[in-house]
């Protein structure tokens, strides 16, 4: 990739940000009108595998793929990417923002580089599961081309069946991994943003919320509110969530999000307090001596030895926990 294609303040339009340093692979400025934007927010996850994955998808020569460094620090795995975007033979836009602006804004902030009408959001640890991926998108949006939501789901099919991973494997199948009839009964709950298609229309209207701070929640509020006001489409156009977390990472997710829960129930009560967790959250909170509770709970999620679905229930208790002291507060 030639110095030419890379600029501070390269973007036209509304995409044009000082924060941003932008690197653009030769088709980029030479493609004509897509239909679809791929875009993609990365922190620290390596992207490499989920271009090469798209570039043998049927119907690629109809998309551009647009990719967000948040700020990551991970200047090796971006100069991969690079030189992968240099070598395809579609249109690629790399952006490394100067700061961190999180999950939500990262997003929020994708959307102004997106050159097409129809975008997917996809996380950089995410591979489709088949080579028709894209084309099962693109033959939604030629079977009802308003303003809508699609969600594609996620499965682990791909994904590493390490011991440290069985946790999170098993978390995952229980409560992620849910084929869209069911996710259809209430569609605006299974909003998960790793693999969703809407018009641009929808997005700018109806954007994340960036006062949602760190992991868990933005996605789920997000999908609840555009449920108000557009169509949501479940299809099981599935991607494979590759990025596994170990028990302390799973823990350490969960634990810090209890303000992210709090403020999604005060958004929305009505659809979430229904939900099993908050239940079980509300039942807690009155309970004497929950931090004894959780240490408990902490040593059976992680003994190893212990069968991966009785430390996956402790996991389930760890967390409600978490959440009553977050509503107790």
């Amino acid at each position: 990739m030639s110095e030419e294609n890379v600029s501070d303040v390269s973007l036209k339009g509304s995409a044009s940000n000082s924060n941003e340093t932008t690197f653009d692979n030769s088709q980029w400025e030479t493609s004509a009108q897509q239909t679809l934007s791929v875009l993609v927010p990365t922190y620290m996850d390596d992207p490499t595998p989920l271009i090469s994955s798209l570039a043998s998808c049927e119907n690629i020569e109809r998309t551009e793929f647009i990719l967000f460094d948040d700020g990551g620090k991970v200047p090796e795995k971006i100069k991969a990417a690079r030189e992968l975007a240099a070598q395809q033979h579609f249109p690629i836009r790399i952006v490394c923002s100067h700061k961190n602006l999180g999950r939500s804004g990262a997003r929020n902030r994708l959307l102004h580089h997106a050159r097409n009408e129809w975008v997917l959001m996809l996380d950089a640890d995410m591979l489709p599961d088949d080579p028709e991926f894209l084309s099962n998108y693109l033959a939604e949006i030629e079977r009802h081309s308003a303003p809508k939501l699609v969600v594609g789901g996620f499965s682990l099919k791909q994904a590493s069946l390490e011991k440290e991973f069985s946790l999170h494997r098993w978390q995952a199948e229980q409560s992620e991994c849910v084929p869209a009839n069911v996710r259809s009964m209430e569609p605006g709950r299974y909003v998960f943003t790793s693999n969703v298609m809407a018009h641009k229309d929808l997005f700018e209207e109806i954007p994340f919320d960036e006062s949602f701070q760190g992991w868990g929640w933005e996605d789920v509020d997000w999908g609840l509110r555009i449920a108000k006001a557009y169509p949501i489409i479940h299809l099981d156009n599935t991607a494979t969530h590759l990025g596994l977390d170990t028990d302390e990472d799973l823990m350490r997710k969960y634990g810090g999000s209890g303000a992210n829960f709090t403020k999604a129930v005060g958004k929305h009560p009505e659809e979430l307090q229904s939900t099993s967790l908050f239940k079980a959250a509300t039942a807690l909170s009155p309970l004497p001596l929950k931090p004894a509770f959780k240490g408990i709970s902490k040593f059976i999620i992680s003994s190893t030895f212990l069968p991966t679905s009785f430390r996956g229930r402790a996991l389930k208790l760890w967390r409600a926990l978490v959440y009553a002291e977050a509503l107790h507060d």
